[in-house]
């Protein structure tokens, strides 16, 4: 099978095992439309292959995802805006509900959508570099409660309100990822991983995925990432969240208002 070509991402096809890599590293592999499509399409050339087995989601780099790439959204209008939030669901929805089993290789900062594709693999393993944070409280946006089902109330509330980091250290004892290693034994460590699943039946695995998304979406996931992400694009348009992205690009401390939007004018 021959992989399709993209641009922000690449795909290194090796025998069984698929390597999906985030290549914008100019960008901290900072996410756009055009990575969430691909990254989209890419999984599904992971899903349809009858030679992959197991699909690793890395980055080039040493930041695995700095999350929304605030230069290009800054100005995006409502359609962009909805279209963007639309793939984002859309590709970490392909990732969690592939088939195949997904490890993530975590090799640095995972923010905000980061976070979120990291957590989308099945299983997660972080370089001890790496952190995670969920910085849309300060880009005017909300992190929701997605984290509420992994960590719990208290300490899903606290990576969505406050937005601090969390080493991938302590990731890995709040039970956020499931491994952390030196950094020079990531790739070691996510290859023992991968070899781990390769000898598991495929069947067994693929069932294995869909029966835990069942109890996944009857305790409201999917309905969460549906709302939650309507939420999402309202608030990009709001003035704060408009003013958080012109303080990002100005490199300057936003001012923020709580107003809502004005009503479009007829």
């Amino acid at each position: 099978m021959v992989a399709m070509a993209y641009h922000s991402i690449r795909v290194d096809q090796q025998g069984a095992v698929w390597r999906v890599v985030m290549n914008r590293p100019e960008v901290r592999n900072a996410h756009d439309l055009m990575m969430f499509d691909e990254l989209g399409q890419a999984f599904g050339e992971v899903e349809a292959s009858a030679e992959c087995r197991v699909a690793v989601l890395a980055a080039e780099g040493d930041v695995f995802c700095a999350g929304q790439d605030l230069r290009l959204t800054s100005s995006a209008d409502a359609a962009q805006m909805d279209a963007y939030g639309r793939a984002n669901v859309a590709a970490r929805q392909r990732i969690q509900r592939n088939h195949k089993p997904v490890v993530a290789a975590v090799n640095g900062p995972a923010v905000g959508g980061g976070t979120y594709l990291a957590t989308a693999c099945d299983l997660v393993v972080a370089a001890e570099s790496a952190h995670f944070q969920m910085r849309e409280i300060h880009a005017g946006n909300h992190a929701g409660g997605a984290f509420l089902f992994t960590v719990g109330r208290a300490r899903s509330l606290e990576l969505a309100l406050l937005g601090r980091r969390l080493s991938a250290r302590q990731a890995l004892d709040w039970g956020l990822i499931n491994r952390c290693v030196p950094d020079a034994e990531l790739a070691a460590a996510v290859d023992e991983t991968v070899n781990a699943l390769l000898e598991l039946p495929p069947l067994a695995v693929r069932y294995t995925k869909q029966a835990t998304n069942l109890l996944l979406d009857a305790a409201g996931f999917s309905n969460h990432l549906e709302a939650g992400g309507a939420m999402q694009r309202y608030l990009a348009l709001t003035p704060d969240g408009r003013e958080a992205k012109r303080a990002f690009v100005d490199k300057r401390k936003p001012r923020f208002t709580g107003r809502f939007p004005r009503p479009a004018q007829d």
